[in-house]
């Protein structure tokens, strides 16, 4: 972004003292508000052309940051300097580029201004001209020698990859022309077609996958590219890696697959696409640490959430309310039966979704009412309270907790440290649930056993 506007209150004087005396900024000011008669006159008195603010911005800059060709013309047949740069490192070039102005972009060029200028970070005017999306600008400045693979110091980007992010897919062809990288990777690991994928940029994408970009591109930490598109809901990106050769079992280090993360994300054109290139249906996440012991508090959903470890993407879309993704991974075989780490099911995963249509599915594939946590001890009945107030209303898990009591689900039983679904649903703020647990409870013949809050 350009320093300028922070100038504004210094830059009113009309003059600055300095070491050598009093500095004239009536040009400068006369370009600031647009007075174009003032600066005629002015220039026709021979001022300093070159008078700067203490902040080292000129009266060419101000023009180029207003993006104001006329002036600029004017104050370059003056004898402006097109080089001259602030204390930010901005010139009157990159805040050309900035604005996008082939036509000033040029003028400057062809009064001398280093087509290689970079703001303090190392940002280059290419790179600006990259992000705003002006093919033009970037053709103007290699040709006077910008290095199209310079990277800015803080973040390791280049201008394919700023072109990538701000999906700008002419500029992304017209940098490849050039000799960009396309494998080049910022400090964090991402390369331009990881940008593109987090934009649903397919243009960019292909381009890039032309141009000799790997489909199975990952980041440090395990993600593929097709992990990062699925993840941003990419649904073009991925489709088009997945025809270009993407991997679609890789696994992050999670153990999630790209069909994991289509599963959760609900992205049913996905899911099928993946599958229909070899994704396996049953995959399973890694194994999650347990706690010392073997056993932990229900409540530690935050981290197990129902088999966090071992589960398939059928559990996940169940956990997920994705009942139609649910449906696609039956035709294709998804093995219902299978159980997660801690001996969960995909009824398990779905009673944590808060939602019936996903428990009403969950049971007609697998109606396992009795299925527990080996780890945390809870039951359905914990599941349906246990964190979905976040996913859920009051009412939709009633509809659950109603549906599960109605199929024979255990309805006071305790976890591993003696605690009920009643329990969870009155310390999440869950009234109706708790209640309706309460109701459930008494009308069966008993009496709901009294929890000590520990």
């Amino acid at each position: 972004m350009s320093r300028i506007p922070a100038r504004t209150a210094a830059a009113t004087l009309l003059f600055v003292l300095s070491a050598q005396g009093a500095t004239d900024l009536r040009l400068l000011d006369a370009v600031k508000r647009r007075d174009h008669e003032a600066v005629n006159a002015l220039l026709e008195s021979k001022v300093n052309v070159n008078a700067a603010q203490p902040d080292g911005a000129t009266a060419l800059a101000w023009a180029a940051y207003l993006d104001d060709a006329d002036v600029a013309e004017k104050l370059l047949a003056a004898g402006a300097k097109a080089n001259t740069a602030d204390e930010y490192g901005e010139t009157p070039l990159t805040l050309a580029c900035a604005n996008g102005d082939a036509t000033l972009v040029g003028m400057l060029l062809a009064a001398g201004a280093d087509a290689g200028a970079a703001r303090w970070d190392g940002e280059t005017a290419l790179m600006i001209a990259s992000r705003v999306g002006s093919a033009a600008i970037v053709n103007l400045l290699i040709a006077r020698g910008a290095k199209v693979n310079a990277a800015e110091s803080r973040k390791g980007q280049t201008a394919l990859m700023w072109a990538a992010a701000e999906r700008h897919p002419e500029v992304v062809r017209a940098l490849i022309a050039h000799g960009a990288n396309v494998r080049a990777a910022s400090k964090r690991g991402f390369t331009a077609l990881v940008f593109a994928a987090t934009k649903n940029d397919s243009q960019s994408a292909e381009a890039l996958l032309d141009a000799g970009a790997d489909p199975n591109d990952a980041l440090p930490d395990g993600p593929t590219v097709l992990d990062v598109a699925a993840s941003y809901r990419s649904v073009a990106v991925a489709n088009l890696l997945a025809d270009r050769g993407a991997n679609p079992n890789v696994a992050d280090r999670d153990g999630n697959t790209p069909l994991h993360i289509a599963a959760r994300s609900g992205d049913l054109s996905l899911v099928e696409k993946l599958l229909a290139k070899g994704a396996r249906v049953d995959a399973r996440t890694a194994p999650t640490p347990v706690p010392e012991g073997g056993r932990a508090d229900a409540a530690d959903f935050a981290v197990f959430h129902f088999g966090a470890g071992e589960q398939t993407p059928l559990m996940m879309a169940a956990k997920a309310d994705q009942v139609e993704v649910m449906r696609a991974l039956v035709v294709a075989g998804a093995d219902a039966k299978l159980k997660a780490q801690d001996g969960t099911t995909v009824l398990s995963a779905a009673a944590a979704s808060g939602h019936l249509d996903a428990v009403e599915y969950a049971y007609e594939l697998n109606p396992d009412i009795k299925a527990a946590s080996s780890i945390t001890g809870a039951t359905l009945l914990h599941a349906a309270v246990i964190g979905t107030a976040d996913v859920a209303t009051e009412d939709q898990i009633g509809e659950v907790i109603r549906f599960l009591a109605a199929h024979g689900a255990a309805l006071d039983e305790t976890d591993v440290r003696g605690r009920t679904p009643m329990f969870y649903a009155k310390r999440s703020g869950l009234d109706k649930a708790a209640t309706l647990l309460r109701d459930l409870i008494v009308k069966s013949g008993a009496q709901p056993k009294v929890i000590a809050r520990h």
